[in-house]
């Protein structure tokens, strides 16, 4: 796993490559994992994105990488989330992206990107172990 930063407006935005091997990706029609990589699509904000094809059932399909079918790039979707999360208002961000990005997302998109990957986020962490010390430590006040 890869990763990078994005630089936007003071902010940086940790992206994370994910790899998968075709092993691990199945058929999303009949389930197979007899499947083959078939080109690729291009999109006017995601770029190309890498298309398989089926050997069972010859349904070509993409990855879903948890951004599918979305009219914002990741790099947007993920600031709109950071931002939100500090606390700015969703007209704060709109008037940011206003500033920093050709298409502008409405207040309401806004909030409903941060109500899906919300739940989204919320069911990844609900999974994660954290590791954690024994020892408390108290810093004077």
């Amino acid at each position: 796993m890869g990763l990078r930063e994005l630089k936007c407006a003071n902010i940086l935005i940790p992206k994370i490559r994910i790899r998968t091997s075709i092993k691990k990706l199945s058929c999303s029609n009949c389930k197979s994992k007899n499947i083959i990589k078939r080109g690729f699509r291009r999109t006017q904000n995601r770029g190309r994105i890498q298309r398989y094809s089926c050997k069972g059932c010859s349904y070509r399909f993409v990855r879903d990488d948890g951004f599918y079918r979305m009219r914002n790039s990741p790099q947007k979707i993920t600031l709109c989330l950071d931002l939100f999360f500090m606390g700015i208002s969703t007209r704060k961000i709109q008037e940011h992206l206003q500033a920093f990005y050709p298409k502008n997302a409405s207040g309401v998109s806004i909030y409903n990107l941060v109500i899906k990957y919300s739940k989204i986020i919320s069911e990844f962490t609900d999974n994660l172990k954290l590791k954690g010390r024994q020892e408390v430590q108290i810093d004077e006040i």
